[in-house]
C-alpha cells in the first residue's frame, strides 16, 4: 500500500486567510503490502486529525460571532455562537472515542 498525505485548502475571501490541512490517505490497491499503515492506525490518525480540524473552525466561528456583535448583528452572532457550542459538543463525542480507541 502506498501512503500519502492529502491537502485540501479552506480559502477566505473576506480576509484572505488561507489555512492548508492535511490528513493521510492509503491508496485501496495493495494494501496487504504495506506494514507501515495499520488500517486502525490510519482510522485513528483521521479521525485525530478531524477533531484538531473542527477545532480551528470552531475557533473560527467564534471569530466570526465577535464580528458579527461588533458589527450589530447580535441576532446573528448568538445564532454563530449555538453552532459553535454545537460542533463543540460534536467534537467531545469524537474525542471521546478517539480515546477510547487508543
Amino acid at each position: 500500500m502506498i501512503c500519502y498525505h492529502h491537502e485540501h485548502s479552506h480559502g477566505h475571501d473576506h480576509d484572505h486567510h488561507h489555512h492548508d490541512h492535511d490528513h493521510p490517505h492509503c491508496h485501496e490497491n495493495g494494501c496487504g503490502s504495506c506494514t507501515a499503515c495499520d488500517p486502525m492506525q490510519e482510522a485513528l490518525a483521521l479521525m485525530d486529525y478531524m477533531v484538531k480540524h473542527n477545532t480551528a473552525h470552531a475557533n473560527e466561528l467564534a471569530q466570526l460571532a465577535k464580528r458579527l456583535e461588533e458589527l450589530g448583528n447580535g441576532v446573528a452572532a448568538q445564532q454563530v455562537m449555538a453552532a459553535v457550542s454545537e460542533f463543540e459538543k460534536g467534537n467531545l463525542r469524537l474525542s471521546a472515542v478517539l480515546a477510547s480507541l487508543k
